[in-house]
């Protein structure tokens, strides 16, 4: 790490997430990976993460909506893609087909459009069918799915469901999800999938055919305070802009929120709210410079926060001198405890808009 950065930089390791890949993959052998790069790679860079997995011999990427579907395809031609929203008219369909992404048919409206696309085409529409199995967020209901007769003309690729709470290691649940989706697949006899992260690594038994890791890719763990040989993708540095002191007594940041209990020397960083980093993190979060940590002062701003410098050598306290904000020494979920959100929302939101420099 350069001893001088000019604006906040986000670091991604491209090693550890193909070492993460090689991992789950491992872990979840006899199941096929599906690479989940929705959210721009959960801010990590949707093109350069696929670009990885897709050499490292994943086959398959997830995405939620048609746009991250088309700007995939038109990079990669040969991955099969699947979009989790499907499509919702005939137009939709029709740009989906043109560009050979796979649809997720989620409900019955969606599912007479592609059946309407495959009879004005003369041929079976290939889509996924997302089974609802207790999310009641997408996907068709259990109890009504009644016949396999109803997705005539409709080359189903694999039923799909997913996990409310396998982040929870409530296996009781998961167990239940599990049931109903293999007790409609008796109608079916299809391949199936309903693993994410959480599930991929709580039970072989989840793994089916298919398993759609997304955060674990990213190298958070899938259940807090274990570690599973992941490694953490991301790092995330911000500049000093100024140093300074602050006496006894003296406040810092609106609203007065943080008071000096004695002189304390201060730095200021380029970096705040704008950036992602939310303002639950004023007077809790830490950063760190040169490994040793350095608390945050005050109320989080727009661009700029204030931090304890007062351990920090003079040496290590130059304007441009990075901060680490995300890295070794913040993880991914101590960070996001002290902005008192998930993981996935922090990178997500910190990952949007950050210059982004890609280390092999």
């Amino acid at each position: 790490m350069k001893n001088y950065i000019d604006k906040p930089q986000l670091f991604i390791s491209l090693a550890h997430f193909r070492h993460n890949y090689h991992h789950i993959n491992k872990i979840t052998k006899g199941s096929k990976v599906i690479g989940v790069v929705k959210g721009d790679g959960y801010g990590h860079g949707m093109i350069k993460c696929s670009d990885v997995l897709l050499k490292a011999g994943c086959k398959s990427l997830y995405v939620a909506n048609i746009e991250e579907s088309i700007k995939l395809r038109k990079n990669f031609k040969k991955a099969n893609i699947y979009v989790l929203s499907g499509a919702i008219n005939k137009n939709e369909f029709k740009i989906l087909d043109k560009y050979k992404i796979t649809p997720i048919i989620n409900n019955y409206d969606q599912l007479e459009i592609a059946k309407d696309f495959s009879s004005l085409n003369n041929k079976n529409t290939k889509a996924v069918i997302h089974i609802d199995t207790g999310m009641n967020r997408l996907g068709f209901k259990s109890k009504d799915i009644l016949s396999k007769d109803l997705f005539k003309k409709i080359d189903i690729e694999f039923l799909m469901s997913h996990f409310t709470s396998a982040d929870e290691k409530d296996k009781k649940n998961c167990n239940k999800q599990l049931a109903q989706l293999l007790k409609i697949n008796e109608k079916f006899n299809s391949k199936l999938s309903i693993a994410n992260s959480s599930g991929s690594f709580l039970d072989s038994k989840y793994h089916l055919n298919y398993v759609r890791p997304g955060k674990s890719l990213y190298g958070m763990n899938p259940f807090k305070k274990e570690t599973f040989n992941l490694k953490q993708v991301a790092s995330l540095y911000a500049p000093i802009i100024q140093t300074s002191f602050a006496d006894k007594n003296e406040t810092i940041g609106y609203g007065k929120t943080y008071r000096a209990k004695q002189k304390i020397k201060t730095a200021t960083i380029n970096f705040g709210y704008a950036n992602g980093y939310l303002r639950q993190g004023s007077n809790r979060a830490s950063t760190f410079i040169n490994n040793i940590e350095t608390k945050v002062l005050g109320r989080v701003s727009m661009d700029l926060i204030t931090i304890d410098v007062s351990n920090v050598p003079d040496k290590f306290l130059h304007l441009g001198y990075p901060v680490e904000i995300l890295g070794k020494n913040a993880s991914y979920e101590k960070v996001s405890q002290a902005l008192g959100t998930h993981e996935l929302e922090t990178l997500i939101s910190i990952g949007f808009g950050t210059q982004k420099k890609y280390l092999s």
